[in-house]
């Protein structure tokens, strides 16, 4: 009877290194530009959109429905690094290596990257990098634990129930205006008609906003007022042959 050959163990050093090393979605090295998705996992950018464009993106990753829902991070680079191969980083505060053994959060309103041990040592409200000010809240930790996990899924669904909330609100405030046309096409308050029938006065609206106008200097009040209406009444008078002529027009 043969035996059974065992499955090779993997080497938990090197899943740790391959999730903190490489991309996600296409596991190849990271390499700017990375995003970041709201659950803290780490993307190439590259093969990010290439998933999004062939809409191949795997089910685990469902949630990602395009860059929108993703948050570019700038991540330290140790110097020296690239040349060796493997582009490897660091926190810019404590200079900790970026490989799964510590704690590492990313500012989301920024994008900037740095170790727990960087943010406790600098405790600042504002970014190290770029001083741009964020909250606790802004912060999201990089491939957290499963209760890290939780605890930003909990956020993303509020995120998007506020959304949805803001949106029917905008919905209703634009009903709001509709809804006011037709009430003032329906009382007859659209086109100056009062709501017994009769038309408001414009006339008077005009004379007091001609009322509240200062005659220019050195003019006198009837040559002033001769600009909006006739201040005179015409001296000319009807006869026969003038007869089809329109009074008071001279």
């Amino acid at each position: 009877m043969y035996a059974v050959k065992k499955p090779d163990k993997v080497d938990p050093n090197e899943m740790r290194l391959s999730k903190w090393l490489n991309c996600s979605l296409s596991n190849e090295p990271l390499r700017h530009p990375v995003v970041l998705d709201k659950l803290g996992n780490l993307f190439n950018k590259e093969a990010l959109v290439e998933a999004l464009l062939k809409k191949n993106m795997p089910r685990e990753f469902w949630y990602i429905k395009g860059l929108k829902d993703m948050i570019s991070v700038e991540l330290a680079e140790i110097p020296g690094a690239r040349e060796s191969g493997a582009v490897k980083f660091q926190c810019p505060i404590t200079g900790l290596e970026f490989n799964g053994k510590y704690k590492f959060y990313a500012i989301k309103s920024c994008g900037h990257v740095f170790s727990a041990k960087g943010f406790k040592e600098v405790k600042s409200s504002a970014c190290l990098i770029c001083h741009k000010e964020f909250v606790e809240s802004d912060k999201i930790v990089i491939n957290g634990s499963e209760e890290e996990v939780k605890e930003l899924w909990e956020k993303v669904k509020e995120e998007k129930l506020k959304v949805k909330d803001n949106g029917k609100k905008s919905k209703k405030l634009r009903n709001g205006d509709v809804n006011g046309e037709e009430v003032g096409r329906l009382t007859g308050t659209k086109h100056g008609i009062e709501g017994n029938g009769t038309k408001s006065d414009a006339n008077g609206s005009t004379k007091k906003l001609k009322a509240g106008i200062t005659a220019p200097a050195n003019a006198t009040k009837e040559v002033y007022a001769s600009i909006f209406t006739s201040s005179k009444k015409s001296d000319f008078k009807e006869t026969f042959t003038c007869r089809s002529l329109p009074l008071g027009r001279n």
